[in-house]
């Protein structure tokens, strides 16, 4: 090979690429084995002798220990978790990998790989420095914050769970990493599951524990769970009488007795499904489902201890096959400048050759075409700054601790902040188009409050207390009982006994949902008192007492709610021998299961609930005899124990005894809208922001929801695209709705949009149907979506963003079936609510009201955007301005490869000239946070996208051409003459030096005080110290350069003498005046004028900036009255605003 390689020469240059070339491999190489390591930890079993993965994990317990069948392959730390990107040996390389992404950075790698080339003479240590400082900050940003990551994997790892020991017969202190499958653990309440655990025994005689979930699926109330019955003869009523230390022991020596095998299915993220099988002593198998198991995660709650085997670990357990990294997001804006930086990137490619081609029609310039090339290649480097992205993260991370601080965010009750997660997308808060918002826990307080209810033909109520004294509701239901109605009576007894709420030992009721509990206390209200929940054997015993007497009712099955369902059933036996099965569920479902139509009175009772905003429940009863119930029994029991199609055989069977049922009554719940919720979405649809709301309640309940926090107007024209049929069937309901002209009058207007999840399903699948809710989406200011799954909710982001990519979408949620949603948006905002961490863990951003998005979008978001785009636009000017210097000079020096600059004086200039860039933008205000809340229409520059876009690039390119231009022709053709500059060699510290020196100070000059021209507020306190700061700082280093300090010796002397000539020291300060004298005249006129100036930034909002400018005056008053701003290019802007006009 050696020989047959092309005989070129190998320079230091090419070893370098070859070098680079290998070590990107090699990194490749090790992003990819970290990455398939990651994944190959899902199933970490041994193969089987076919060398197929194993099907099931078997846990046999014998007196000597656990047996896993297969072996695990590796023991270490099974049920450790890590959620870090790198490792020791990863880390450099694929933090390096991450980095080359940006195309900015393989350029600037690339310069300082040129600059080493001996023939250039170029100065390559402070590039070479610079590039591997740059990438070596942004690695070790990296680093520290997977550092955090470690620490909260190693606090989750170290966490201390009591582990059976086989040889000392008692159970010890044992790290969460180091549990393993077949560990027999003991819990005690409070505590948190390790890992996925079969519950074998608990305090209770009967097996009975409960766990709180909502680390799992965002659900705050407690599970009601029990160990499998097979397990449950092993606990031996003469453990009663030992102490609670020598209980769990027995029962876990027992355990290890009788041989207990357990076969577990693969491993899969599905949380509900659990199908797995136990034996004892060789015996028949008997079916172990998600009942039976106490998820990793879940706490403990209400019941003294637990002892459990443990059986899925590490990534095996559910919430780890459910864990997923989120999405990494990068914003719009960057995304833009990204192509920025290409296209400048482009130019200098552009210009380094164009030099290159005409230094041939030249004669003087005798060095070859490539050497022109690469030096112009390395002169220009400067133009492209190599700060930009990390000064571009310093602004984020600036932003972020902005938000954290926020005193208007802060949780009163909690003292808990706002959080900012992921500050890469702060600057898409004030670009939002659409909000996709849950409903309940998020805009509702999640606290259900009994309101009305319907029994035969009477309506009851309102319950809901006035002020201090009850809802007169109360009085007539309980006036009605002690008439012997006997209508009202089995509704109530229903409520108390349909159900499974459990009594605390303090007398409050706690259960798996809100509305239980809700109706529990509402049966207690009117006299018919859940007073103790028993456990008989396999049943529990609901003992209630009424005016009657007591009554112990035997629960002998319940049959739990579920998504596909929509109701819940509790089977009660009678003394006879029968049951009797009461029923509570939607609607929509339970009406085709009563025996009749539901009575009139009842059909509109719902109707008028609904449109009160109330949450409905229908409750129905059925008496099942003797023989019947009897049958149903064995099917039951046969379903329960099936190994294959368990769950789907179980609801078949459940669906068997829940028909025919006789109505009894409807229930109507409030959930109540948390404080501001109204206030907010006003404000949001005033900022011109759509606001979607996604929720599980029926079409009649969201509208009138959507009605009372000021989603819908009074004036609004409905769209209702409900109970469709097909998909061209949703296409012309939505085509029809965007025809029709919108209703206005003067309690507001325009259109909203009405969907159920049918519909949805529909739309999603119908590419027509798409484009056309995106368009009638576009047309309208708010959407409510009625029935929707949680994988719907991601489907409705995704199709705005697929219908328009530029489109900003923010989701926010507080429960773990919002997860998906926010996920899937732009920006995704997780609300510390009731329903778990969730949604906080998987958010960019996290609050604790929703009244406080308003403060986030309309405040940081509209001042994240306007500072960013501004930072960027002038960080690039600044290094374009002095670009252009080498430009000019390169065509009056005949393209011979020289720089118009010391080498050294390129090193300091963005060192010197980014420090109050950063601090002054990074907290610049335009208007105070109360204005902007006032005046919401001054978010309309970010959707726009009016500050930051092709034409405002431009513009700042042009300025930036102007300023650098005349920042170098004016001293170095002032200063110098002909012959001094055509001088070669030039003399160090000579004229044209001195004339260079003061061109860059020139330059320096004018991007300090165009600074000062483009901030809203360049005098704050922080501002001013940065600036004096590198203003004081340029001077001695400018003149330790000239001094010697540096290796280049061109600026000898030079410093020194400038400063000593007026003529010099006048062109310094004169130069950069007459550079921005027409901005100067621009702010003087407009003070002097009384109108707002128009900002160097290229904004087109003058009219906004005149009404906050007029609310500001006046004390900040309602802007109710202000006007709309109109804009329609983001350049220029011509409103009259109630007698301010701009020009």
């Amino acid at each position: 090979q050696a020989s047959a390689t092309p005989p070129f020469h190998i320079g230091p240059a090419r070893v370098a690429y070859q070098h680079c070339k290998r070590v990107w491999r090699c990194g490749r190489r090790m992003v990819s084995s970290s990455i398939s390591t990651k994944f190959s930890r899902r199933h970490s079993w041994a193969a089987a002798e076919d060398g197929q993965p194993a099907t099931f994990l078997k846990i046999r317990l014998k007196r000597d220990g656990a047996v896993l069948t297969p072996e695990r392959v590796s023991k270490q730390h099974a049920n450790g978790i890590r959620t870090t990107r790198f490792t020791a040996l990863t880390w450099l390389p694929k933090s390096l990998y991450l980095q080359f992404r940006r195309a900015a950075n393989i350029y600037f790698v690339s310069i300082a790989i040129v600059s080493t080339i001996p023939f250039l003479e170029a100065k390559w240590q402070p590039k070479v420095l610079t590039v591997v400082m740059i990438l070596v900050a942004q690695a070790l940003k990296d680093l520290y914050e997977d550092c955090k990551r470690r620490s909260d994997d190693q606090v989750e790892n170290t966490r201390l769970v009591r582990r059976f020991d086989r040889e000392t017969e008692s159970f010890e202190e044992a790290q969460w990493c180091d549990i393993d499958s077949g560990d027999l653990l003991l819990l005690e309440k409070g505590d948190a599951f390790p890992a996925d655990t079969m519950v074998c025994a608990s305090a209770d005689s009967t097996g009975t524990f409960y766990v709180a979930t909502k680390s799992i699926d965002g659900e705050t109330n407690l599970k009601e769970k029990f160990a499998p019955q097979a397990v449950g003869d092993l606990v031996d009523p003469k453990d009663d009488d030992k102490d609670e230390e020598g209980r769990p022991a027995a029962i876990a020596l027992r355990l290890f007795d009788i041989g207990l095998t357990i076969s577990l299915e693969t491993p899969h993220p599905s949380i509900m499904d659990m199908n797995c099988s136990l034996s004892v002593n060789k015996g028949v198998p008997s079916g172990v489902s998600n009942s039976n198991f106490g998820l990793r995660g879940c706490t403990l709650r209400n019941t003294k201890w637990v002892l459990g085997v443990a059986c899925y670990v590490g990534d095996d357990s559910k919430v780890r096959m459910n864990s997923f990294p989120p999405p990494s997001k990068n914003s719009e804006l960057e995304r833009f400048l990204n192509n920025c930086v290409l296209i400048i990137l482009a130019f200098l490619l552009a210009c380094s050759f164009y030099f290159a081609v005409a230094s041939r029609f030249v004669d003087e310039v005798t060095l070859p075409f490539y050497q022109i090339f690469l030096k112009y290649l390395v002169i220009l480097y400067p133009v492209l700054p190599m700060t930009l992205y990390i000064t571009f993260e310093i602004v984020h991370l600036i932003i972020g601790v902005q938000i954290e601080v926020d005193p208007l965010m802060k949780d009163e009750a909690t003292g808990t902040n706002a959080q900012a997660r992921n500050t890469s997308v702060v600057e898409e808060l004030g670009q939002v188009d659409f909000v996709f918002s849950d409903k309940t826990g998020t805009l509702t307080a999640n606290e259900m409050r009994f309101a009305y209810c319907c029994v035969g033909s009477a309506t009851l109520g309102p319950f809901l207390p006035d002020g201090s004294l009850p809802g007169p509701g109360y009085e007539q239901a309980k006036a009605a009982i002690r008439s012997g109605n006997d209508d009202v009576r089995a509704f109530f007894d229903a409520l108390a006994v349909c159900h499974t709420v459990k009594i605390d030992q303090d007398g409050t009721y706690q259960g798996e949902s809100p509305d239980e509990v809700a109706l529990v206390e509402a049966a207690r209200s009117v006299g018919i008192e859940l007073e103790a929940r028993e456990t008989a054997g396999s049943s529990v015993i609901h003992r209630v007492r009424s005016p009657w007497g007591v009554e112990d009712n035997e629960v002998t099955h319940v049959l739990g709610f579920t998504s596909d369902r929509k109701r819940m059933s509790v089977v009660c036996a009678t003394k006879d021998g029968g049951a009797v099965v009461t029923t509570k569920g939607a609607d929509s479902v339970m009406e085709g299961l009563c025996s009749g139509p539901l009575p009139s009175e009842a059909v509109r009772a719902l109707g008028e609930f609904s449109r009160q905003g109330l949450r409905t429940l229908l409750v129905a009863r059925r008496r099942v005899a003797p023989l019947d119930f009897a049958a149903w029994r064995a099917r039951w029991d046969q379903a329960s124990s099936a190994m294959e199609d368990r769950t789907a055989k179980i609801e078949a069977v459940a669906a068997a005894i829940e028909e025919s049922l006789t109505f009894t009554g409807v229930t109507a719940l409030e959930d109540r809208l948390q404080d501001r919720v109204p206030s907010t979405i006003a404000m949001l649809r005033e900022a011109g922001i759509r606001v979607w709301v996604l929720t599980g309640d029926k079409v009649e309940t969201a509208v009138e929801i959507a009605k009372s926090c000021q989603l819908i107007d009074s004036g609004m024209r409905l769209v209702e695209v409900v109970n469709a049929t097909s998909s061209k069937d949703c296409t012309r309901m939505l085509r029809e709705g965007l025809e029709g002209p919108p209703e206005k009058n003067k309690s507001g207007g325009g259109r909203g949009i009405v969907l159920d999840g049918s519909s949805v399903s529909y739309i999603l699948e119908d590419k027509k149907a798409r484009t056309a809710l995106y368009e009638l989406a576009v047309a309208s200011s708010s959407c409510v979506c009625c029935r929707l799954s949680p994988l719907q909710k991601r489907e409705l982001v995704e199709l705005v963003r697929q219908e328009n990519p530029t489109a900003i979408t923010l989701a926010i949620g507080d429960g773990a079936n919002d997860v998906p949603m926010i996920q899937g948006a732009h920006v995704g905002i997780g609300v510390r609510g009731k329903e778990g961490s969730a949604a906080v863990q998987a958010c960019d951003m996290a609050v604790s009201e929703f009244s406080f998005l308003g403060n986030m979008v309309l405040c940081h978001g509209r001042k994240s955007y306007r500072r960013i785009a501004t930072f960027l636009c002038f960080f690039i000017y600044k290094s374009v301005a002095l670009g252009w210097s080498y430009i000019v000079y390169a065509h009056a020096m005949l393209f011979s490869g020289e720089g118009a600059y010391p080498q050294w004086l390129d090193v300091i200039w963005n060192p010197l000239t980014s420090c109050a860039v950063v601090l002054i933008l990074a907290s610049d205000i335009d208007v105070p946070d109360k204005v902007a809340l006032q005046s919401p229409h001054l978010y309309a520059p970010g959707p726009e996208r009016s500050l930051f876009n092709p034409r405002s690039f431009a513009r700042w390119m042009v300025v930036a051409t102007i300023h650098g231009i005349l920042s170098w022709c004016v001293p170095v053709y002032w200063l110098t003459t002909e012959p001094e500059r055509l001088e070669r060699p030039l003399t160090e510290g000579g004229a044209f030096w001195q004339a260079s020196f003061t061109a860059f100070s020139t330059v320096f000059m004018t991007v300090h005080l165009k600074l000062f021209m483009v901030a809203e507020k360049p005098l704050q306190w922080i501002g001013i110290v940065a600036l004096v700061l590198e203003l004081v700082l340029y001077l001695p280093i400018a003149l330790g350069l000239g001094s010697g300090l540096a290796p280049s010796h061109e600026l000898l002397g030079a410093p020194q003498k400038v400063f000593q000539s007026w003529r010099h020291v006048a062109t310094i300060f004169v130069v950069p005046v007459l550079a921005v004298l027409p901005e100067i005249l621009q702010a003087f006129i407009c003070s002097y004028s009384g109108v707002r100036r128009r900002s160097g930034r290229g904004t087109g909002t003058e009219a906004d900036r005149a009404v906050s400018r007029q609310l500001v005056h006046s004390g900040c008053g309602d802007s109710s009255d202000s006007g709309d701003s109109s804009q329609s290019d983001g350049d220029s802007s011509s409103e009259e605003h109630h007698g301010v006009c701009v020009c």
